[in-house]
């Protein structure tokens, strides 16, 4: 049984361009549940917070400004990263650890996402991100497929 994220940190990231946005990253965690439903052991959530941590940062430098969200579940040997306004909080981009590396998955993952959207490469921009929220968001309409 699954349990409810919990806010770990919150951080402010303030603007860094004219024109940019101040930005909250939220870091949160969800505990694994144990076969009665309490709470298991979990030896990878440090690991997990690192790797999440990293992931962002990378984010952050190649394609600055876009509002990711990042997660790894080590554990299950695998990464997943997505932009939860455009998404939804149930898709994700999931990188295989066992097959693929880390890196080379993100940057595939992102610029597909991207570019899926209609969204460039580089620094965000918010008029095409607006147009992309309000053609397809599944935040705001959940029916919504991501576009090929």
């Amino acid at each position: 049984m699954p349990h409810d994220l919990r806010i770990v940190r919150q951080d402010v990231v303030e603007k860094t361009q004219p024109g940019g946005n101040d930005r909250v990253i939220l870091t949160k965690y969800e505990a694994p549940a144990s076969a009665d439903g309490g709470y298991a052991d979990d030896p990878y959530r440090t690991q997990d917070h690192l790797v999440a941590q990293t992931m962002m940062r990378w984010l952050e430098r190649e394609y600055p400004g876009h509002l990711w969200a990042t997660a790894a579940n080590l554990a299950q040997g695998i990464v997943q990263f997505n932009i939860p306004i455009l998404m939804g909080v149930d898709r994700w981009y999931v990188v295989n650890l066992k097959t693929h590396d880390v890196i080379d998955g993100m940057r595939q993952g992102a610029g597909e996402i991207l570019e899926r959207y209609r969204l460039a490469r580089g620094p965000f921009q918010l008029d095409p991100f607006l147009e992309a929220r309000e053609k397809h968001s599944r935040l705001l309409v959940p029916s919504r497929k991501i576009p090929n």
